[in-house]
């Protein structure tokens, strides 16, 4: 059960660099580091240690390693201080950074891959990560049986 949890995640993350090559736009960049905040605030509070984590998952990630790192952090970092300013600001915000890419199908299915495998990076899909797929996915019109996999 958990195998087939982690096996679904690996197939999620294959091939997410030339897929996200193809959508290479400051707008999908700022809604991935969006929904890696939206994912890194998942269980209500973004730990400096957390934050090292994701920058350092975000440097390597096939999909947002094809950007500028500095400015990768900056925005990432952006949505992160909206949260510590106050939580549902910071997830309203995030949420319509990411809701920027809903027209466009095949970059809201390819973000919201990029977040299962964030959320799963550390071996850990946890119910808290799941929630905040679900709210991404309900902000882009997905339906988020598509995206998570089963337990």
């Amino acid at each position: 059960m958990l195998q087939g949890m982690f096996d679904k995640l690996k197939e999620m993350g294959s091939n997410l660099k030339d897929e996200a090559t193809r959508f290479r736009s400051k707008t999908f960049m700022n809604a991935c580091t969006a929904g890696c905040a939206i994912i890194a605030s998942a269980d209500g509070d973004v730990s400096a240690e957390e934050k090292r984590k994701m920058m350092a998952f975000m440097k390597s990630s096939d999909v947002l390693s094809l950007y500028d790192a500095a400015d990768v952090i900056k925005s990432f970092e952006g949505h992160c201080a909206k949260y510590e300013f106050d939580a549902q600001i910071g997830e309203a915000e995030a949420l319509a950074v990411v809701a920027g890419i809903k027209s466009k199908p095949a970059e809201a299915r390819l973000l919201v891959r990029a977040c299962c495998v964030i959320a799963g990076a550390d071996g850990n899909f946890d119910e808290a990560e799941r929630g905040a797929v679900t709210r991404i996915c309900h902000e882009l019109g997905l339906d988020p049986s598509e995206f998570l996999p089963t337990k």
